[in-house]
């Protein structure tokens, strides 16, 4: 397997080698013709004649795209106005490169892959336009929009104290990279039975179905061979999802967990097994559902101590941060929080109608209950993330 400290999976893993040869003979809701089978490999990556089979420079495109957005919008901290035109070029990517504000070229973009309610709604058009005009308005406070100070620096927030940065970053992680995870790539239209998984496509490596599900791993955007304990010296190779993930890994051993599910279901397409596939599909629908919430609690943990220490800057960061990752919790289609605990979260528990203003400790602690109820595996470390 992935890792040897995986120790939960010592026992497991024997039983899967010894199914997947079993199935080589006898593959029940086999969707491929393939004779042979594979055993996990250690880290995620696959190969086909020696040449990977791996690839998703798609979604790397996107992840890069979303990164200079942030870059953009953190210029506001310094001083420098927004243009609402950049936003929406970067986010359309105007002319394969962002109307000039990229720093690479690409015939992807970020608005098409958007969660389609948020696209209809112009969700981040609307932080665009918001974030342009603040830029413009000097100091924030209770009711307008503009810079608040945090720390030695500042950063820019809207009438209700919320964080651009974060409200565009962390907005599109949610809007874009978990909704094509839950709502595209790992369903039955991209990688169910009838998914071609014979034949490679014209002029890659790579069936359908294989290449369908690399671009659900594309947008969770690991290194193949990441684990749990993984070393300060590469942190940063991670970044969007998979940073998160080790930010909480301490705790709930995210990275081994998400990490075995995608190796496995890989795995799984490779040797026609849909049954072993959607196991590992269903492990991640739960465990990156989980990575959300934890991040949630994690945020108004640290959102509660800096407003215990009257540090207004770096609760309303906290904060932000904590609002979207709750956010983000309503794009997974089988999610066990309701949308009626979302919206009193964000808009009650978070301040008077989501007015950061206005948020008090006894707020927070509701959410954070609220959050710690619906997913019991964060009960016993809830005020260690």
């Amino acid at each position: 397997m992935h890792s040897s400290n995986r120790t939960q999976l010592l026992i497991t893993v024997p039983l899967l080698a010894i199914a997947l040869l079993i199935s080589s003979c006898d593959i029940s809701g086999s969707d491929s013709d393939n004779d042979s089978t594979i055993e996990p490999p250690e880290n995620y990556e696959f190969t086909r004649d020696g040449e990977s089979t791996v690839a998703f420079p798609g979604q790397n495109d996107r992840l890069n795209m979303v990164e200079e957005m942030k870059a953009y919008i953190a210029t506001a901290h310094e001083g420098d106005v927004l243009s609402e035109q950049a936003l929406l070029d970067m986010y359309e990517n105007t002319d394969g490169n962002g109307g000039g504000n990229f720093s690479f070229t690409s015939d992807r973009d970020l608005k098409s892959k958007t969660f389609a309610p948020d696209r209809d709604n112009n969700l981040f058009e609307g932080f665009f336009a918001a974030a342009a005009a603040a830029s413009e308005n000097g100091q924030a406070d209770n009711g307008k929009a503009g810079l608040l100070q945090r720390g030695d620096g500042q950063i820019l927030v809207d009438e209700k104290g919320r964080e651009f940065t974060q409200l565009v970053e962390k907005g599109l992680m949610g809007a874009v990279f978990y909704n094509q995870i839950f709502n595209v790539y790992l369903t039955d239209e991209k990688i169910g039975p009838n998914i071609e998984n014979s034949e490679t496509e014209e002029g890659a490596n790579y069936t359908a179905k294989e290449h369908h599900f690399d671009e659900a791993f594309g947008y969770f955007n690991a290194p193949a061979d990441f684990e749990s304990d993984w070393p300060d010296s590469r942190s940063d190779e991670l970044r969007f999802w998979s940073k998160y993930s080790n930010g909480s890994d301490a705790q709930l051993g995210f990275n081994d967990k998400i990490m075995d599910a995608f190796i496995l279901g890989r795995t799984a397409i490779v040797n026609g097994n849909h049954s072993k596939l959607e196991e590992q599909v269903d492990v991640l629908y739960e465990e990156l559902e989980l990575l959300s919430a934890a991040t949630a609690v994690h945020y108004i943990n640290s959102t509660l101590s800096h407003l215990n220490d009257d540090n207004t800057g770096e609760a309303f960061h906290a904060l932000s941060e904590a609002w979207a990752f709750v956010n983000a919790l309503k794009y997974s289609p089988n999610r066990k929080i309701t949308n009626d605990q979302i919206d009193q979260i964000l808009n009650t528990d978070f301040g008077e109608n989501g007015n950061f203003w206005k948020v008090t400790p006894s707020g927070l602690n509701n959410a954070k209950s609220t959050l710690v109820e619906t997913y019991p595996d964060l009960e016993s470390v809830q005020d260690q993330l």
